[in-house]
């Protein structure tokens, strides 16, 4: 997988952003290139080395033609989970680690599909703003504005599609 300047891309555990260099350093008397990814939530800035993209899980964010298709999976929210707290609980977690975008939405309206016919336990609710928290951030990216405006997109879409 490569990557330049100027690629949006999300990083798992930050979520969205834009690689705003490639740069080389040397740590221990070895040369080592590096993308520099500054995030939309915090305005973050990360090294992370080009040789390791694909180990960390670094991906291209979704297309701005592939925004609709996301809409799509968060309102229909066909994940299937555990019923039992502690494998769905992990299955959660293992679906916020790689933050695949369309693995994201799903987990969001399953999640708030939920929330509304049983609520949610808090540990859930964390679960659930987290992964809300990168999708926002991916939808912001890909949608050339800032993470406020995501968020409140994302928060109706949930209203219209979820209930």
């Amino acid at each position: 997988m490569t990557f330049q300047v100027g690629d949006h891309v999300v990083y798992p555990s930050q979520g969205a952003g834009v690689v705003q260099e490639i740069t080389t350093r040397e740590i221990l008397g070895e040369r080592h290139e590096y993308l520099k990814i500054v995030f939309v939530r915090g305005n973050m800035e990360i090294l992370v080395p080009l040789s390791k993209g694909r180990e960390v899980g670094l991906r291209h964010t979704v297309g701005p033609d592939e925004l609709a298709q996301l809409e799509s999976a968060l309102a229909d929210g066909d994940l299937s989970l555990p019923q039992q707290w502690p494998p769905r609980y992990r299955a959660e977690q293992e679906i916020l680690a790689a933050g695949h975008a369309y693995q994201l939405a799903r987990l969001v309206g399953v999640l708030a599909k939920r929330d509304l016919e049983k609520g949610l336990a808090a540990t859930e609710r964390e679960v659930m703003e987290s992964a809300k928290m990168l999708l926002a951030s991916e939808f912001a990216v890909v949608g050339d504005t800032d993470l406020a405006t995501a968020e409140a997109r994302l928060a109706s879409l949930l209203r219209e599609r979820v209930g």
